[in-house]
């Protein structure tokens, strides 16, 4: 179910969360007082209050907690994308100055390698893979920068930097893979057991239109920040994740300094 959300465009999704979490609360509120509304006296109001008090409290911290993960997950996987970004960009740039004629092929496939990870990549991310094409086209940079023989010291300096480059690249698409195939985590399912606890506890009250229309804005808001939440973790699908907007500026400029455009 949570794929399928996360598929979904951003508002819909948004409005799809908010509307199962409650459902699925004042379902859990509905059928506690059902069950206990028999039993409801003020001596049991008071324990049932003191019980949602600390469970929603122990939920409160960990949304706080667990959405302060994700929004610094996300962080270091943009920073991890400009890193690999800036690493295109050097590599493409020590290509030039290496031999401008006898790497124009080589630096053709950077560009063609830039515009796979936008095209392809972030489409096979969002389904938990790296896309075959974005592979080939590295694996063939690889390939034609292994053969490249230095006339000189200079030469080797370039050749050593591109080598430290292509490592940087390299890395960053294990970051990305690593963290398409990332599960959601065990702690939402936590948090929802929690939030399914304190629904239960709010059946000590007896049913009004005021109790409901509260429930409803509660139930809704955890459905939002669960929805965030599992969206950051998922930051090749979700509607908050991150974008190739950096590599999409990078194919213009490579394009621009080898005079493509």
């Amino acid at each position: 179910m949570v794929e399928v959300i996360l598929s979904l465009p951003e508002w819909i999704g948004i409005v799809a969360a908010m509307g199962i979490a409650t459902a699925l609360g004042l379902g859990v509120y509905f059928t506690s007082n059902y069950l206990i509304g028999a039993y409801t006296t003020d001596d049991l109001k008071d324990p049932m209050s003191n019980l949602f008090r600390v469970v929603g409290t122990l939920i409160a911290l960990m949304l706080s907690l667990s959405f302060a993960e994700v929004i610094y997950q996300n962080t270091g996987i943009n920073n991890a994308l400009e890193r690999e970004a800036s690493a295109i960009a050097d590599t493409f740039r020590d290509l030039k100055q290496f031999d401008e004629e006898g790497t124009r092929a080589l630096r053709m496939l950077l560009v063609t390698y830039t515009e796979s990870v936008i095209e392809d990549d972030w489409k096979s991310l969002a389904s938990d893979q790296l896309s075959q094409r974005s592979k080939s086209v590295f694996g063939e940079i690889i390939d034609n920068i292994t053969i490249l023989e230095a006339q000189s010291e200079i030469q080797k300096r370039i050749i050593s930097r591109i080598d430290a480059d292509i490592d940087v690249i390299s890395d960053s698409r294990l970051i990305r893979i690593d963290n398409a195939l990332a599960e959601t985590p065990l702690y939402v399912y936590v948090i929802v057991f929690g939030f399914l606890v304190t629904m239960a506890c709010f059946g000590a009250y007896k049913t009004n239109t005021p109790i409901v229309v509260l429930l409803a804005l509660y139930t809704s808001f955890i459905g939002l920040v669960l929805y965030m939440i599992l969206s950051f973790s998922d930051p090749f699908q979700g509607a908050f994740g991150v974008a190739p907007t950096t590599f999409e500026r990078l194919v213009e400029i490579m394009r621009i300094e080898d005079g493509l455009d």
